[in-house]
């Protein structure tokens, strides 16, 4: 069977579709690192506590800027609602676009009334790309500011990649980074951060003996960063199909006829008698 460009072309859309299920759809394989999310306003995180206290919501709703000391951030302004039984409050955070380092916090809660938190420089939740071993620290001067006064003080923050491993939760299975915050000591927290979801699957609390207390599971989400790649991905394959239908076509179309010069019309030759010289008047001699 002959070998067409269309072949070829539907050969290279099934081997683009394996790629792109190799890379987006297959969220329990294992990865060397944990790359940084792509969000987009409308994605959302929901989780159930271990506790059975409640559900907590964490919903994308713009892109913004927060200023900070001097200098101002371009971040994601999301929504940590959290509900248990009648009681129910929200939360304002702002993350840097770049890294999702946490600039600002703010809401309003029982018994204390509004209460608003500002780092500088923001700290950083994770610092990607994540790999096993990967570490951060450092320090910042955090002011809050609440009904009861404003205070600045500086603290110290770090955190590492202790491993990478398959996690299953309410939303699905995922390979996902673990992240401890601290680096070291008790009490401390570890976050289950998966690329193929954008962000946290699972959150275990320890104490500061070392014991396990509460913990925080996915149970569903919306994420557009994998999406997008996918579509582009498709139209890309789309393309591809498209151009080697033309040419195909081209190559099957029967050539133009040339046309055929018109020739011009030449009446027939007639042979004629020849003519003889005129004669004189009769009895004239030379």
């Amino acid at each position: 069977m002959p070998v067409t460009p269309l072949r070829k072309a539907c050969v290279f859309a099934c081997g683009m579709f394996v790629l792109a299920a190799l890379a987006l759809g297959a969220a329990g394989r294992a990865a060397a690192t944990q790359g940084a999310p792509s969000w987009a306003t409308g994605d959302l995180w929901a989780y159930s506590s271990s506790t059975g206290s409640g559900t907590m919501t964490w919903t994308v709703q713009e892109q913004t800027t927060v200023t900070v000391g001097a200098t101002t951030y371009n971040v994601w302004h999301v929504v940590a609602s959290t509900a248990s039984g009648s009681i129910s409050f929200s939360l304002d955070i702002y993350l840097t676009t770049d890294g999702l380092k946490q600039a600002k916090t703010g809401g309003t809660f029982p018994f204390i009334g509004a209460l608003t938190t500002t780092s500088d420089p923001p700290v950083p939740t994770a610092v990607f790309p994540l790999s096993p071993g990967t570490s951060w620290q450092g320090s910042s001067q955090v002011t809050t500011v609440s009904g009861f006064g404003s205070t600045t003080t500086t603290q110290s923050w770090s955190g590492t990649v202790t491993s990478e491993t398959s996690v299953t939760v309410p939303a699905g299975t995922f390979t996902a980074a673990v992240i401890r915050t601290p680096a070291a000591g008790n009490p401390f927290t570890l976050n289950y951060y998966s690329e193929a979801v954008g962000w946290m699957v699972k959150t275990e609390n320890y104490n500061g003996a070392g014991a396990l207390t509460s913990s925080e599971s996915l149970t569903a989400y919306k994420y557009t960063g994998n999406s997008l790649l996918l579509i582009l991905l498709v139209v890309g394959v789309l393309v591809v199909i498209a151009a080697a239908g033309v040419l195909l076509l081209r190559r099957r179309r029967p050539p133009m006829p040339q046309p055929v010069p018109q020739q011009q019309y030449m009446p027939p030759q007639q042979d004629y008698p020849p003519q003889q010289p005129p004669q004189g008047p009769p009895g004239q001699g030379p």
